[in-house]
């Protein structure tokens, strides 16, 4: 190893950053060297991530208890760690020394808040020490990507100082029951946030729409969603559509459409809701929907949507899964014919389209191979243009899962 050490520091910090990813070889490397060390730490202790345990561990020091032991031994540690996941357990919320370890946290660049158990919390029954340490890390100045979980009367004033946020996944949040007022004191820049990435799952009391009307007290909106690139949004009901088109609307460059539904005809409105400019930037769509085997439509009506910006988009991959549940047959024929129609005109910039059929069949009433057989026959039967299409790369695949 001697040889290793008289090598340039700078070839040997080449090495260490060419292992970034490999945190095996990482720890076998500061084993050998005094000299590699702090080059491995870097990485080692970069991500962090503390959860409660699951049985049978739960016997053993809880991981946030660890956490602590680790900075209370080598303080330097805690300035090494840029994305920490933290995802509270109900001995968390009770616990004085939380606040503390948490509070040794000063340069994360990536916040995962989130709760394990119980499965969901109210902001304002957290401890104030607690709260306040959640706050603190929130609103730090090199935070770039957060995302938050399953904690209900969220404020959206923690928000305002967040002025370098840029990506922000929400999971089922909820706002405040109660107004929230505004203090004299309270750090409120001018200017929002400018996101470049938004999420929402399981959007309980609409809290996206809450955020996206909610204004700072100078009038300014608490989060800038005009310069999103990729957005990721969820409809499980009816409600949801109207934050989705809000969303969509509100983007100006949008450059991949994420969109999960598992309703009938969840797609509605998208298109209609597309802003010019982000039809000119819109690059990737990424579309999953679950439907029951008795709806008429197994594409959900996003022939329709796609029909409505054909000839004036520069599309060029769809992704498309489908999950079919049913106690019966499912729909194999015409109806899957309609998306290659659609495809065959108007998307000029199309170069990759997938789309994978998952069907889970609950009670029977056929082989399995024989509805495999029917379901691996659409695309010779109903993609004709997409299949013989040298220009687009197709991409069909299915699976029958008997449950």
């Amino acid at each position: 190893m001697a040889s290793f050490s008289d090598s340039p520091l700078e070839i040997i910090a080449e090495i260490i950053d060419a292992l970034q990813d490999d945190i095996a070889a990482l720890e076998a490397c500061s084993q050998t060297c005094s000299l590699l060390l702090p080059l491995c730490r870097k990485y080692i202790f970069r991500s962090i991530h503390i959860s409660a345990r699951s049985y049978p561990q739960r016997s053993r020091p809880r991981l946030i208890k660890l956490f602590g032991i680790l900075l209370k031994n080598n303080p330097g540690i805690s300035d090494l760690v840029r994305n920490f996941v933290f995802r509270m357990c109900s001995p968390d919320l009770e616990d004085d020394e939380v606040p503390w370890v948490l509070g040794r946290l000063h340069h994360l660049q990536s916040f995962e808040l989130g709760i394990g158990d119980p499965t969901t919390i109210e902001w304002n029954a957290l401890r104030q020490p607690l709260r306040d340490v959640l706050l603190r890390l929130i609103q730090l100045p090199s935070l770039s990507r957060l995302r938050i979980s399953y904690i209900y009367d969220f404020p959206i004033t923690v928000f305002f100082p967040c002025m370098n946020l840029a990506d922000l996944t929400l999971t089922c949040i909820t706002k405040p029951t109660m107004a929230v007022r505004y203090e004299e004191d309270i750090s409120a820049p001018e200017a929002a946030p400018q996101l470049q990435s938004f999420a929402f799952r399981r959007d309980r009391g609409s809290y996206t729409m809450y955020l996206l009307n909610a204004r700072r007290p100078n009038g300014v909106p608490v989060l800038d969603f005009s310069k999103v690139r990729t957005l990721t949004v969820e409809a499980d009901r009816e409600q949801d559509l109207v934050a989705i088109h809000a969303l969509i609307r509100a983007t100006k460059q949008l450059e991949t459409l994420k969109y999960t539904t598992d309703i009938t005809q969840g797609y509605t409105g998208f298109a209609a809701s597309m802003n010019a400019s982000s039809l000119s930037t819109l690059r990737t769509l990424r579309l999953q929907h679950d439907i029951e085997d008795d709806i008429q439509d197994p594409l959900c009506g996003i022939c329709e949507e796609l029909s409505i910006i054909s000839g004036r988009n520069v599309i060029e991959e769809i992704f498309l899964d489908v999950v079919v549940q049913t106690d019966c047959q499912c729909k194999t024929g015409s109806e899957w014919g309609g998306l290659d129609a659609v495809l065959s005109r108007g998307f000029p910039k199309l170069r990759t389209v997938s789309l994978d059929v998952e069907i889970c069949v609950f009670a029977p009433s056929s082989p399995q191979a024989a509805l495999q057989e029917q379901v691996n026959e659409i695309p010779r039967k109903y993609f004709p243009w997409l299949s013989s299409n040298v220009q687009v790369t197709f991409k069909f695949s299915s699976d029958v899962y008997w449950v």
